[in-house]
C-alpha cells in the first residue's frame, strides 16, 4: 500500500482557497488577496507538515527531535558536539 505524502499540500491549498473567498469578501484587491492567500497557503502547509511528521514520529516510537538536534531522551543532557553560545568558526 502507498502511503499519501502530500496531505500538506492540499491542506495547504484548501486553506489559500479559503483565504482567497474571505478576501474577495472583504473587499481586498486582487494583489492583496493573492498575497494573503501566499501566505496562509505556506503557513498552514508548514503547521500540518509539523503535526503530521510528529504523529508519524510518535507512532513509530522514535525519540521526537527537539530544536538543538538532542532527543527527548537526553533533554538534560548537553551534546558533546554542542558549543557554548557565541563560540565556533566565523567564516
Amino acid at each position: 500500500m502507498v502511503r499519501f505524502r502530500g496531505l500538506h499540500i492540499v491542506a495547504g491549498i484548501a486553506a489559500m482557497g479559503v483565504a482567497a473567498v474571505l478576501g474577495m469578501v472583504m473587499g481586498l484587491s486582487n494583489t492583496a488577496i493573492f498575497t494573503s492567500s501566499c501566505v496562509v497557503f505556506v503557513a498552514v502547509s508548514l503547521w500540518v507538515q509539523s503535526r503530521v511528521a510528529k504523529s508519524r514520529t510518535q507512532l513509530q516510537g522514535l525519540p521526537q527531535q527537539l530544536p538543538d538536534g538532542a532527543t527527548r531522551d537526553r533533554a538534560g543532557e548537553r551534546p558533546s558536539e554542542q558549543l557554548p553560545g557565541g563560540e565556533g568558526n566565523a567564516a
